[in-house]
């Protein structure tokens, strides 16, 4: 019999980038049910404000766009458009603090739009 602890714990190991911070989580779920072109205009507004924080700050061009753009497999949502998935990429490498302001940013600009 699984403990409810394990249990848990278990669901936790489970979750997404996105998912461990609720604003994050939100900003993620407003983000996939929009239009494309909402999506683009998101990520697009905050690419800039992304890359000007640590640890993007300290890094060269070529090493962010490695970073944002490493991985080949298409399985989420964000991996269809190019924009959105270098967005969520930068956002997924950033530190906490950095994810949950992007993200209040983002679902302010979504609200605006």
């Amino acid at each position: 019999m699984i403990s409810e602890e394990n249990k848990a714990g278990e669901e936790n190991s489970f979750l997404r980038w996105y998912d461990k911070d609720p604003v994050v989580s939100k900003c993620f779920e407003i983000m996939e049910n929009i239009d494309d072109k909402k999506k683009r205009q998101t990520a697009t507004f905050l690419m800039d404000e992304i890359i000007s924080k640590p640890p993007y700050s300290d890094m060269l061009p070529e090493e962010i766009f490695e970073l944002a753009t490493g991985e080949q497999k298409k399985r989420r949502w964000y991996d269809y458009d190019e924009v959105s998935r270098i967005y969520a990429e930068l956002l997924r490498h950033s530190t906490d603090e950095v994810r949950k302001e992007i993200s209040i940013k983002a679902i302010t600009f979504i609200q605006d739009l």
